[in-house]
C-alpha cells in the first residue's frame, strides 16, 4: 500500500517512478527538526538539461539562521539529451559538499545549484538575518556574530546532518567557496572552526573590517570634495592603459602587475585639464580625488595602513559601483556614504562617537573592539594545515574595495607565521587576477573554476601550479557598474599563477592562448 501510495504521488508531480524511495526520504528530513533546528518537509526537483532530480530542503538554526541544502539524486534518465549536463554520472552524489558563502552583507540565501551536476550536495546560509532590513542586524548583538562568524559555522553543522540522514553514510570532503564577505567568511572559518572544511576558496576577502572602514569612509570624503564621473573614469583607465599596458611585454589591454605602474610612469597631474579645456581631461579636484584613491594611505611614522587601488580598469564598473550615485542603498549617495552608516551602528555603544569628526587613520585602534568578531587577525593557519586543509586563496589587482596589496600582505604574514613560502604553499596559495575587479568582471582573463584545483589538491594531493582563466566579454553583473563605452569585447585566456609566479608569453603562438603562457618567477 505504502509503495503504491508513493509511485502515485510520483506520478502526481511529474517524478520518475524510481524515485519513490528518494521522495519519502527527501520529504521526512522534517524528522531532523529538534530544540536547535527546525526543518520543512524536503521538497523533489525534476531535472532538467542544466540540473538533475534532486532534493531541497530548508531549515533554520536557532530561530533566524536561514540554511538550505540541495542533494543530487542518481536517477539516470532513459534517453539522456545531448544536451544535458548531468547525464553522464546520473545526478549521483560525489560525497562531497559545497556550502557557498555569500557576498555583501549577506542576508540572503547564496548558490545551491551550481555544481548539483557535478555530483556535489550544496548548502548555504543567509547567516540570520534577512538583506530586505537593511543593516538593523548591527544592532541587534546576537544578529551580529551570527553574521561575523556563528551563522555560517552553524549552517555548516546542520546541512552536514542532512546529507548523513539522506544519504545515510558522512561527507567525504566539506568544500566551502565564497567571494568578498564570503571570502572572509571563508577566512574565519579556516581560522576559528579549522575541523569544518577540508578545501576553502576564498575570494578577495573582506577579512579586516578595521582596515576597510577607515579607507571607505577616507574615500567617501575625497569623492563627496571633489567628484569622479563616468566621463573622469573613462579618462583615467584610457591612460593608465596606455601607459602601462606593455610593461609586461604585451600589448593586451591589461595591466599584468600594476605595481609597476608607478607615478613615474603614469602622471596622473598630467590629466590636468588646460584652460578652456572641458573633455579628455581632469579637474584639479577630480586629479586629487583619484591620486587619494591610487596612494596608500600612511600613518604619522609613514607606515602603510592602508594600501591604494591600483592603475588599471577604472572603468570596467567598480570604481563607478562604489563611488558613484547607486540606487542599491536607497538614502545614501553611495556605497562609500553607505559604510560610514554602518561603523556609526557598529559603535553606537560609544557614545562619543561622531562619524563626521572619525580620523581614517588616528582613530582606528578605537573601532578595534567593534570589528573584532568580524575580523581576521592573525595569519596561524596551523590548526587547518594540520587538519588537512587546503587554502586557495583569489584577488583581482584591479579591486576597487579589497585593493589586492591586502591579500598579498595576508600570505606573507602567513609565510612568517608557518615557516616560510615553501612550507605555506603545502597548503596555502594565492593567484592573482590581472586586470579583475571586484570578485568578477573587467578587462583580464578573470573567469576561471576553482572548484576542480582546490579538490584534486585536497584528494589527490595535486597542488594547483596553474589555474585556466577566461575573458568572457561583457556579463552583466549586480555589483558592476560597468561603462558600456569602454567595455571590451575581446576574448582571450591566461593561466593564473600561484603568487609571486606571473603569466610570461612564450614568445611565439596566439597571444589569446593560455597554452602559449608560462608561470615563471618575477623578475
Amino acid at each position: 500500500m505504502r509503495g503504491a501510495l508513493l509511485l502515485g504521488i510520483a506520478a502526481a508531480l511529474a517524478v520518475p517512478a524510481s524515485a519513490g524511495a528518494w521522495l519519502d526520504t527527501c520529504h521526512k528530513l522534517y524528522r531532523l527538526t529538534d530544540l536547535d533546528h527546525a526543518i520543512e518537509p524536503g521538497i523533489f526537483v525534476a531535472a532538467t538539461d542544466e540540473l538533475p532530480n534532486h532534493c531541497r530542503v530548508r531549515g533554520v538554526v536557532n530561530r533566524a539562521i536561514r540554511f538550505e541544502v540541495t542533494l543530487p539524486i542518481n536517477i539516470c534518465p532513459d534517453e539522456p539529451a545531448e544536451s544535458c549536463a548531468w547525464c553522464e554520472q546520473c545526478g549521483a552524489w560525489n560525497g562531497r559538499l559545497m556550502f557557498s558563502g555569500v557576498g555583501g552583507t549577506a542576508g540572503t540565501i547564496g548558490d545551491t545549484t551550481s555544481l548539483l551536476a557535478r555530483g556535489f550536495a550544496m548548502a548555504s546560509t543567509d547567516t540570520g538575518h534577512e538583506a530586505k532590513d537593511g543593516n538593523a542586524f548591527y544592532e541587534q548583538p546576537e544578529a551580529l556574530l551570527d553574521y561575523a562568524y556563528r551563522g555560517v559555522h552553524l549552517a555548516t553543522r546542520a546541512p552536514k546532518r542532512v546529507v548523513q540522514r539522506f544519504y545515510q553514510r558522512d561527507v567525504d570532503y566539506a568544500y566551502f567557496q565564497g567571494c568578498s564577505n564570503g571570502g572572509r567568511a571563508a577566512m574565519l572559518e579556516a581560522l576559528r572552526f579549522p575541523q569544518d572544511y577540508d578545501g576553502i576558496i576564498a575570494g578577495a576577502p573582506a577579512f579586516r573590517f578595521q582596515e576597510f572602514v577607515p579607507w571607505m569612509v577616507a574615500m567617501y570624503r575625497a569623492q563627496r570634495a571633489n567628484p569622479l564621473t563616468v566621463e573622469s573614469l573613462r579618462v583615467l583607465d584610457d591612460a593608465s592603459r596606455n601607459a602601462c599596458d606593455l610593461l609586461d611585454g604585451l600589448e593586451d589591454g591589461v595591466i599584468d602587475d600594476p605595481r609597476k605602474c608607478t607615478a613615474e610612469v603614469f602622471d596622473v597631474a598630467a590629466l590636468t585639464c588646460a584652460d578652456g579645456q572641458t573633455e579628455g581631461c581632469l579637474t584639479a579636484g577630480q586629479v586629487e580625488t583619484a591620486q587619494a584613491v591610487y596612494r596608500d594611505m600612511l600613518d604619522a611614522e609613514g607606515n602603510v595602513v592602508s594600501p591604494g587601488v591600483p592603475p588599471g580598469a577604472e572603468a570596467a564598473g567598480d570604481w563607478a559601483f562604489w563611488m558613484l550615485p547607486n540606487d542599491l542603498l536607497p538614502g545614501s549617495d553611495s556605497v562609500v556614504g553607505g559604510v560610514g552608516e554602518m561603523l556609526r551602528l557598529l559603535m553606537r555603544h560609544d557614545p562619543e562617537f561622531d562619524i563626521e569628526q572619525f580620523d581614517p587613520i588616528a582613530d582606528r585602534q578605537r573601532i578595534a573592539a567593534a570589528t573584532t568578531p568580524l575580523d581576521v587577525r592573525n595569519a596561524d593557519l596551523t590548526e587547518f594545515r594540520d587538519h588537512g586543509g587546503k587554502l586557495l586563496m583569489y584577488q583581482g589587482w584591479n579591486d576597487y574595495p579589497l585593493r589586492a596589496q591586502r591579500a598579498i600582505d595576508y600570505l606573507e604574514e602567513a609565510n612568517r607565521t608557518l615557516g616560510g613560502a615553501e612550507e605555506t604553499a603545502d597548503f596555502f596559495r594565492l593567484f592573482m587576477v590581472p586586470g579583475m575587479a571586484h570578485c568578477a568582471g573587467g578587462p583580464g582573463a578573470w573567469q576561471a573554476d576553482y572548484v576542480d584545483p582546490v579538490v584534486a589538491w585536497r584528494e589527490q594531493g595535486i597542488a594547483p601550479e596553474r589555474i585556466l582563466a577566461d575573458q568572457p566579454g561583457p556579463v552583466p553583473m549586480a555589483h558592476l557598474a560597468v561603462d558600456e563605452e569602454a567595455a571590451r569585447t575581446r576574448r582571450f585566456s591566461r593561466p593564473l599563477c600561484p603568487y609571486p609566479e606571473v603569466a610570461k608569453y612564450r614568445g611565439k603562438g596566439d597571444v589569446d592562448d593560455a597554452a602559449n603562457f608560462d608561470c615563471v618567477a618575477q623578475r
